[in-house]
């Protein structure tokens, strides 16, 4: 049976992120993101805000991203602003955030 909840958060959620490479190529990176998933009213306001408020509000953990220096960068607020920066970072996140939020199960090759 459905259970209707004020707030559901879901952890280790799988994402893709696709970047693109030398010769049209393009690399396939795999994350996860941890997600608080927010009514579809609070949705709508926070995605016109921007990429970097929604996902300061959306995304509370993540594990499988590097700095430029090759160590695992923490989650911490500066790491997800600056992240929120990079396009192919927030179009795989929001891609994975609707998959989450629509119930869509996510695949894993």
């Amino acid at each position: 049976m459905f259970q209707l909840v004020k707030e559901r958060k879901v952890k280790n959620w799988p994402v893709k992120i696709s970047v693109p490479m030398d010769g049209g190529e393009v690399r396939t990176c795999d994350m996860t993101l941890d997600f608080k998933l927010v009514d579809s009213d609070e949705f709508r306001q926070l995605s016109t805000q921007g990429d970097s408020k929604l996902f300061s509000e959306v995304v509370t953990g993540w594990s499988g991203i590097q700095g430029e220096d090759g160590e695992s960068l923490p989650f911490n607020p500066d790491n997800l602003a600056s992240a929120c920066l990079n396009q192919h970072f927030t179009a795989g996140a929001l891609s994975a955030y609707m998959k989450a939020m629509s119930g869509t199960a996510s695949t894993k090759n």
